[in-house]
């Protein structure tokens, strides 16, 4: 099953944007990295889709400051009574874990890793920043007890790879 990666739901040409249309075209289950407010807002084209809401810790509730530089404008995360929400409203939704700060987590020793992917409550399901992992980051995720990791950029088509459930692909809506 082929996942797609969703960010913001708009009318902005970025890769960023995904229109009301695209997201109802969708077939496929799509993951939210980080859980921008206009998910919220337009949640009802989600009525009858399945998905992952990727959280990022440090920014719940807040903005996208941190990463303007890849970016066109700044926008609002949602907060967690949000992100709640949108799970009550969509049975089919869930939520995921995204790092604390979003950081390259191929950078970091395993003790930074390890901060940066524990949850503030037990989760499956994880997302890479930026789709990047190597080995030392895949052996934490599943130190940490999740049960899949995502990726975009990287990842994996061949079931027989032991640690497929780990590196899985996502491609972008189009």
């Amino acid at each position: 099953m082929l996942w797609r990666l969703a960010h913001n739901i708009g009318n902005i040409p970025h890769s960023n944007y995904n229109t009301r249309e695209q997201i109802a075209e969708c077939t496929d289950p799509i993951g939210f990295d980080g859980i921008y407010y206009n998910v919220y807002e337009n949640r009802d084209v989600l009525k009858d889709k399945t998905g992952i809401l990727f959280v990022m810790g440090d920014y719940v509730g807040k903005d996208n400051s941190f990463d303007l530089h890849n970016v066109p404008q700044l926008e609002k995360y949602c907060t967690w009574s949000e992100i709640a929400e949108i799970v009550h409203d969509l049975p089919h939704f869930s939520i995921g874990w995204h790092t604390w700060s979003h950081p390259d987590l191929t950078t970091l020793s395993f003790d930074e890793i390890m901060r940066e992917i524990t949850p503030p409550f037990e989760m499956d399901t994880f997302a890479y920043p930026y789709g990047r992992y190597n080995q030392l980051v895949v052996d934490c995720v599943k130190r940490a007890g999740f049960k899949q990791a995502y990726s975009v950029t990287q990842g994996t088509k061949d079931p027989n790879d032991p640690d497929a459930n780990f590196k899985i692909f996502r491609d972008y809506i189009r």
